[in-house]
């Protein structure tokens, strides 16, 4: 985010700003992450100490927290998490109790994913005698949107929190974020908030889930249901088309820009909410059925899938020529068909690394910092069952040791991390019900 940017989330906050983002009724969104804490920053987002943030100032005393550098500096990182087409149906067109199990859940997963980040991808850089140093910061200093629509007006649940580009290192001293390192997060960061995802709705409606050409869906959602409801997707694809017929990510990614319309603000949830139950009616879907996803699958998720987990490390083996150990939190989180938490995916890929690092001991006799996709692969083929087994044992007794569970640079340097896991942003309320029984 740079500059003008500030305005898509605030503008409408902020008196003599342009108008922002939401459609009438979404919520004006709230603090996240721990780096708050020391900037005061609590509850519901304030327009101008948020744009103050963005600024990189203090907004109580005022001061510069980072470096002026450019005309246009970086203001901030927009972490967008977005639920699948099936997940946002459910949530805005199921009856309601279903739809807020989906909403606590989704809370929850955004939750799970900011506290990876904070864990993993959170970091500063120092210059001391021309060395570079690498440290890891307090906490994010972070604000929570939680927008349902998109903006072609369909159903579109997701958040974007957006993290301040600020942050205090370890050494007590403020300055910008290595933006290098959270950008080295970001395929592992999604895929926490998916398992996530899944591992909350699997608990809370006992939903079961299939894997389809774009991503983990909820089963039993009527796939022409979500086609009917994703026209900025199909808009793309069509944008696509007229200019030259790429579908590559990156002819995708001009194309979202290119044929990107602004939302109407004139329109309420609500209101939309009805426009969808006629359109779906009009091709003879009934929303009420929906409930029907409710104790599909199993009683309980968190199980990783090993031909899964095999065929994700084989990917890896295919496409790269070295592997971290995001890449290994990445392929479990994948893997598991019914979600599985953060620290679960973290712990079973910690458990890779030990194996590999007891093989490698073995042969070499030394410890790797980045390991050859090969060797993961391999090794893991080796006795795939028990790696899960003994990570599944940690977390159930919730004793796990995570020392050496340190991620790489990389050049192989170790880059710290530490703190408590964040709270959820914003105000969830109740938990969500069981809606199995």
């Amino acid at each position: 985010m740079r500059g003008a940017g500030v305005d898509y989330y605030v503008g409408d906050l902020v008196p003599g700003r342009a108008e922002g983002s939401m459609v009438a009724g979404e919520s004006p969104g709230a603090w996240a992450g721990r780096g708050c804490a020391a900037l005061g920053l609590r509850g519901t987002v304030d327009g101008p100490t948020f744009a103050e943030v963005l600024a990189g100032r203090d907004p109580r005393a005022g001061v510069a927290l980072r470096d002026a550098r450019g005309n246009r500096p970086v203001s901030g990182f927009d972490l967008t998490f977005c639920a699948p087409k099936s997940v946002s149906v459910l949530h805005l067109l199921a009856p309601r109790e279903l739809g807020t199990a989906v909403v606590e859940a989704h809370a929850a997963a955004v939750a799970d994913a900011l506290a990876y980040v904070e864990r993993n991808g959170l970091g500063v850089r120092r210059t001391r005698s021309g060395e570079v140093q690498h440290l890891a910061a307090t906490g994010a200093v972070a604000a929570g949107f939680v927008h349902r629509t998109s903006r072609a007006l369909d159903p579109h649940l997701h958040s974007h929190v957006v993290t301040a580009n600020v942050a205090e290192g370890v050494d007590g001293n403020w300055s910008s974020l290595d933006s290098r390192r959270l950008h080295l997060h970001r395929r592992a960061t999604g895929a926490v908030y998916d398992a996530s995802l899944r591992h909350h709705l699997t608990a809370a409606a006992g939903v079961a889930w299939h894997r389809g050409p774009s991503g983990w869906e909820v089963a039993g959602v009527d796939p022409v249901l979500r086609r009917l409801f994703s026209q900025r997707a199909a808009s793309i694809d069509e944008h696509a088309a007229r200019t030259g017929g790429r579908t590559s990510p990156g002819a995708r990614r001009v194309a979202f820009h290119a044929d990107r319309p602004d939302k109407d603000r004139s329109r309420t949830v609500d209101g939309l909410r009805s426009e969808w139950r006629r359109r779906a009616g009009a091709i003879g879907l009934d929303t009420t059925d929906l409930v029907r996803v409710v104790g599909r699958g199993a009683e309980t998720g968190g199980a990783v899938d090993v031909e899964l987990l095999d065929a994700g490390l084989g990917h890896l083996a295919s496409t790269r020529t070295r592997v971290s150990a995001r890449d290994l939190v990445a392929a479990v989180a994948d893997a598991a068909p019914a979600g599985v938490s953060a620290s679960a995916a973290e712990q079973v890929a910690s458990a890779l690394q030990r194996r590999v690092s007891t093989v490698d001991d073995v042969s070499g006799g030394r410890r790797v910092d980045v390991w050859s996709p090969d060797m993961v692969a391999r090794t893991f083929r080796l006795d795939p069952e028990s790696v899960i087994r003994a990570c599944e044992g940690r977390a159930q007794s919730g004793g796990a040791d995570r020392t050496d569970d340190r991620d790489r640079w990389d050049g192989g340097r170790a880059m710290g991390r530490g703190g408590e896991r964040s709270e959820p942003f914003g105000s969830r309320g109740p938990a969500a019900p069981d809606l199995r029984r």
